[in-house]
């Protein structure tokens, strides 16, 4: 969410009309790349992470060609090539350093041989979707610097920025994973709290999104402490930390099954 607080990388969001089909099934596609792109020894060539990863890089070119082709309004000026290889590696960062400073603001202990880790996996993804290798962070520092001067060429969450933001709250009161109304407004209102968590105010201000009740804004502060019983129960000893990464991975394979299931099958970008 807090990607969109950058104007101009979500333009083509904009152009390709994907935001007026709504948010679930964006949000499917990026659960299952994520998913499978980050399970052991899943990037194989010819597997199915690898094949998504190469889905992903076609669908990029082809949408970079589309918007050229037909988008008369397209300002290169402030917002260069459509999808372009800064933009590219500034994504990759939201599944790299951004992605782990959230998960610390959430309790997580992330040890410098994982972080290591992260970077090294998420670098070779971005190799294979294309992005010049020689401008992919190799680490922290190399990746805060990257961020920080592509903070520098953009401009703060627009109107496009809150609509897009809207449709991905929305996707929790559209989305049938559960069966009851009342089920789906707790979810985005969780979903509210998270980010009112996570994000700064001024940044929620921005995007529009609605300050959750206090009933649900004590929940990131249960999900911290859950995190942190969690760790001193599993973090013990290499036996106990493997048995957290199996807890884990079932619970986001469970995740990835309901929305492809509940993702209608018909749907075209």
């Amino acid at each position: 969410m807090g990607g969109y607080d950058f104007a101009y990388i979500s333009k083509p969001l904009i152009f390709t009309e994907a935001l007026k089909k709504g948010a679930v099934k964006r949000l499917k596609d990026t659960l299952e790349f994520w998913v499978n792109v980050t399970r052991e020894s899943a990037l194989q060539p010819n597997s199915e992470a690898y094949q998504l990863i190469v889905r992903t890089r076609l669908m990029h070119s082809y949408a970079r060609l589309k918007i050229k082709e037909k988008t008369e309004q397209w300002d290169y000026q402030n917002w260069g090539e459509p999808i372009n290889s800064w933009d590219m590696i500034a994504t990759y960062t939201g599944f790299s350093l951004v992605f782990m400073q959230g998960l610390k603001k959430l309790g997580i202990i992330i040890s410098d041989d994982e972080e290591k880790g992260l970077f090294h996996l998420w670098k070779y993804i971005g190799y294979l979707l294309g992005i010049p290798v020689d401008y992919l962070p190799n680490d922290r520092h190399q990746a805060v610097e990257q961020f920080y001067w592509w903070t520098t060429i953009q401009d703060e969450g627009d109107d496009d920025s809150a609509q897009l933001t809207k449709a991905l709250l929305n996707e929790n009161l559209e989305n049938t994973i559960y069966k009851h109304s009342f089920q789906r407004k707790m979810l985005k209102n969780l979903h509210q709290s998270m980010n009112w968590f996570l994000l700064d105010e001024e940044i929620n201000k921005r995007l529009q999104i609605p300050k959750p009740a206090k009933a649900f804004s004590v929940f990131p502060k249960i999900v911290v402490k859950g995190n942190q019983i969690f760790q001193k129960i599993y973090l013990r000893n290499a036996t106990q930390y493997q048995k957290l990464v199996e807890i884990g991975n079932v619970q986001q394979q469970k995740v990835l099954t309901d929305y492809i299931k509940h993702t209608p099958k018909n749907f075209h970008y």
